[in-house]
C-alpha cells in the first residue's frame, strides 16, 4: 500500500489515529518517508533546530518536512533523537559487537 493510504484507512476504525498510524508506519512497517507531524517532541525539536521563537503547528512541520523528502522517516528519527538528548550532552559511544 502506498504511504498515503494507511492513513485513511486505518484512521476509520475507532479509536486509530493519525498518530497512531504514522508512529506504525516510521517504526514497525519502517516507511522512508513519514512524518508525525502533531507529535509534541518532533514539533520542539523542529523549533530548536530551525531556531524558531515559536513552536510550530502540525502545518508548519509539514511544509518544513517536504525538504527531507523522499526521506522524512530519517529526518523525524534523527529529530526524536535530538529532543530526548540533555542539553549540551557529548553523544554516547556504542560498545561495537564484535
Amino acid at each position: 500500500m502506498p504511504d498515503d493510504e494507511p492513513l485513511p484507512e486505518l484512521t476509520a476504525i475507532s479509536g486509530i489515529g493519525p498518530w497512531t498510524v504514522q508512529g506504525a508506519m516510521l517504526i514497525a512497517l519502517q516507511r522512508e518517508d513519514v512524518v508525525l507531524p502533531g507529535d509534541l517532541a518532533l514539533r520542539k525539536a523542529v523549533q530548536a533546530a530551525y531556531q524558531l521563537d515559536h513552536l510550530p503547528a502540525q502545518e508548519e512541520v509539514l511544509a518544513i518536512a517536504e525538504k527531507w523528502r523522499p526521506y522524512r522517516s530519517l529526518a523525524t528519527s534523527y529529530l526524536f533523537s535530538a529532543a530526548f538528548e540533555p542539553a549540551g550532552a557529548p553523544p554516547v559511544a556504542r560498545p561495537s559487537n564484535g
